[in-house]
């Protein structure tokens, strides 16, 4: 999460003038065709400022190469190639506007001054001082700056994690004074479902910037959830639009009244999950506090927590990001010598989300007797105020998916 110290100052007047930051995400910059059609956009709607991705496929080429080499990502050298890629696409769509008559000024995040941490591979914006893009803007250029990547204070290039040039448009946007930031991508918007996997999902036109952080947290993969949680925080009008369609979109809300009936806004999917199961009889030091201590040091992100007796001791499990699932084990293993640990990548979490179960009874029963009518086993269970999520066999997403869209959405069209 962004601190205070991440907004420069800006006069009222500043905030006032200054335009939208635009983001264009990998897909949007694919290939040369694309990045002339992104440069056409530019042209029409004047943005402020341009974030970019690298061109879709380069950023996992990249890692592919380090792979080969090695697995440490908790490095500068991995952050300096990973982050190459946005280089490549600053650089491209430069060349496209200055062809078009637009002075384009390309920035790399030390000259754009995206400061953050050296939490290598997942670092957090810590500020944005902005000065160069103001300065920009005032000569009449317009910034294209590379997403996905910061500086540390001393210098050295670090990257944010996937899907991190969400997160740095509205920071950009936040530190520059901007009170819009419209994420250009390869969908019309924010949908109920994954429509790839249900048929009758649809576009979302509002959504509660509550309701979009838990859509992005249990596995919505349009909008980073970092990028939810900044524009919620600083006031940011975020808009998801697809760059190649003239659809209006979905935009955030801080609207927290739901269409009466309307209890479920999404469901939300991911496979991206591994299940750590971890027991222990002997060693008085395994307990809550220090095993999510001892994670949380090392910058692993747990969901679902529950506990439980098992032999005279006490049986944790917890879930995270497969990413993590390695890292996690050996903290783990090597801090606790006696530790039974049972690590399944074979599990899927699915959540239902909506501000309307605030006052509605019921949703979660009427959830586990839709699971259980698909004879699909809940494994773990993890809810809040505005969602109930819940594991299961991974074979069996898509079908859950498609009951719940049926159950809580696909009845309301």
């Amino acid at each position: 999460m962004a601190t205070k110290s991440m907004l420069s100052s800006n006069s009222s007047s500043q905030i006032n003038t200054i335009g939208p930051v635009f983001k264009f995400g990998g897909t949007s910059m694919g290939t040369i065709e694309r990045i002339e059609h992104v440069a056409e956009l530019c042209l029409k709607l004047k943005p402020s400022a341009v974030v970019v991705s690298a061109m879709s496929g380069e950023t996992n080429r990249l890692v592919s190469l380090a792979s080969e080499i090695s697995n440490r990502i908790d490095v500068p050298e991995y952050d300096m190639l990973v982050a190459s890629g946005e280089q490549v696409s600053v650089s491209l769509l430069s060349l496209a506007l200055r062809k078009r008559g637009i002075e384009p000024c390309p920035m790399l995040a030390p000259t754009a001054g995206i400061l953050t941490d050296s939490q290598f591979s997942r670092a957090s914006i810590l500020k944005v001082k902005g000065d160069a893009i103001k300065t920009a803007l005032e000569k009449g250029q317009l910034p294209i700056i590379a997403g996905f990547q910061g500086v540390t204070e001393d210098g050295r290039l670090t990257s944010l994690g996937r899907g991190g040039s969400d997160t740095s448009a509205v920071a950009i946007a936040a530190g520059i004074g901007a009170k819009e930031c419209i994420i250009y991508t390869d969908v019309d918007g924010v949908f109920t479902t994954d429509p790839r996997i249900c048929k009758d999902a649809r576009i979302i036109r509002t959504i509660n910037y509550e309701e979009m952080l838990e859509m992005a947290s249990q596995g919505s993969k349009v909008l980073h959830i970092r990028s939810v949680q900044l524009a919620a925080k600083w006031g940011i009008r975020l808009v998801v639009r697809n760059t190649f369609s003239n659809d209006e979109g979905t935009e955030m809300s801080t609207i927290d009244s739901p269409i009466e009936g309307e209890v479920v806004s999404g469901v939300a999917a991911t496979q991206n999950e591994a299940w750590i199961q971890a027991g222990s009889s002997k060693n008085p030091k395994f307990n809550l506090a220090n095993v999510f201590t001892i994670l949380a040091q090392k910058g692993v992100n747990v969901d679902i927590i529950t506990q439980s007796e098992h032999e005279g001791g006490m049986k944790i499990n917890f879930t995270v990001s497969q990413p993590d699932a390695k890292l996690a084990m050996e903290t783990l293993k090597n801090e606790f010598k006696d530790l039974k640990l049972i690590l399944r990548e074979d599990v899927s979490k699915i959540s239902i989300v909506g501000v309307g179960m605030r006052t509605h009874a019921g949703v979660a029963a009427r959830m586990f007797q839709t699971l259980a009518e698909q004879n699909i086993d809940i494994l773990l269970v993890t809810t809040s105020e505005i969602k109930v999520g819940c594991l299961i066999p991974r074979e069996k997403m898509n079908q859950a998916v498609q009951a719940l869209h049926k159950e809580f959405i696909s009845f309301s069209l």
